[in-house]
């Protein structure tokens, strides 16, 4: 019930809550990664969260409720957020739909969800929602397909939902959406856009609550 977690570091803990919307229960098996997806339950990391409990029951139509709390293990930075990764994975029952389909073949389908957890430390200078008017934007002047970099001078990391480029002749184009991490930079490229081509970048910025918002920079030589 959420797109991302929030763990601000004067929380002693963050409360997730998960709904199952389905007629039939499930078994969720919760654990965290760094960044490698690939990460199961059983191998080991070094992410300082913890999820209790760590495997459960939800029962058809309710919400149960995973806490997540830092361990301290690890000592992270205080000047800029820090992101993780809370997977959680679904095991529906092996006997769904055997009443209607006892004689036919089935499968069995498991579904991971991957959501980001960002640790962010008390006092950071700024707000995430005015992230968008401190963005910097310019043309990279080489190569053959248009390339912006975009510098984000924030503590908070920028997470994009779209980032696209219309020409002054109204045509848009899209490049690879992506995150930038706090004081960092990051180069997108529209394929099929000349490298001189003029016009105006639209990014779409994801905040805390999941919401989209955009802003407009005009892209001149």
């Amino acid at each position: 019930m959420g797109t991302r977690i929030i763990y601000n570091s004067k929380n002693k803990s963050v409360d997730v809550n998960l709904k199952n919307q389905s007629d039939f229960p499930y078994v969720v098996q919760a654990w965290f990664d760094d960044g490698d997806p690939s990460i199961t339950p059983n191998d080991k990391t070094n992410v300082p969260f913890f999820a209790t409990p760590p495997i459960f029951k939800v029962q058809p139509n309710t919400t149960q409720i995973v806490r997540i709390a830092y361990t301290n293990t690890q000592q992270l930075p205080q000047d800029r957020e820090s992101v993780f990764y809370f997977n959680f994975l679904q095991i529906p029952p092996s006997n769904v739909g055997d009443a209607v389909q006892s004689n036919k073949n089935k499968m069995l389908v498991m579904l991971k969800s991957r959501v980001k957890l960002f640790y962010r430390p008390d006092g950071l200078a700024g707000k995430p929602d005015d992230l968008l008017k401190k963005l910097q934007i310019k043309k990279i002047t080489s190569g053959k397909n248009l390339s912006i970099e975009i510098s984000n001078p924030s503590p908070f990391y920028a997470s994009f939902g779209e980032v696209s480029f219309t020409t002054n002749n109204k045509k848009t184009y899209q490049a690879q959406s992506d995150m930038i991490e706090p004081f960092g930079r990051k180069t997108f490229t529209f394929k099929n856009v000349a490298m001189n081509e003029n016009g105006s970048v639209k990014v779409t910025f994801i905040n805390d609550q999941g919401a989209r918002l955009s802003e407009h920079y005009l892209l001149e030589k």
